[in-house]
């Protein structure tokens, strides 16, 4: 660990706390996604993302109200693979799925 000796300037701080969160979002993301791949077929993967995991839930956007139904139909099965697969301490509670462009 570097001592400091004297003041440093805030910016520097502020700096070095935002690069060392979106570190750990990027990489929290990436294993979410190989989470999702893995959890879900090859047809369900195409017509889907996952977009955020926060407090145990996931939220996954859809191509349509119907992947939306389909998916919500094997909502627990979905979790449980998806728990399975994730490498994150926090392990998924509940699936939201959302109608929304699946371009990133």
């Amino acid at each position: 660990m570097i001592k400091r000796n004297g003041p440093r300037h805030v910016k520097g701080i502020i700096d070095g706390l935002i690069a060392k969160w979106e570190k750990g979002a990027v990489k929290k993301a990436g294993a979410i996604g190989t989470a999702w791949v893995a959890a879900v077929d090859v047809e369900t993967k195409e017509h889907t993302r996952p977009v955020s995991f926060k407090n145990g839930t996931l939220v996954v956007l859809v191509e349509d109200s119907t992947w939306l139904y389909k998916l919500t139909l094997d909502k627990r099965v979905t979790i449980a693979k998806f728990n399975e697969k994730y490498s994150g301490r926090k392990k998924a509670k509940d699936i939201r799925f959302r109608v929304g462009s699946l371009e990133a």
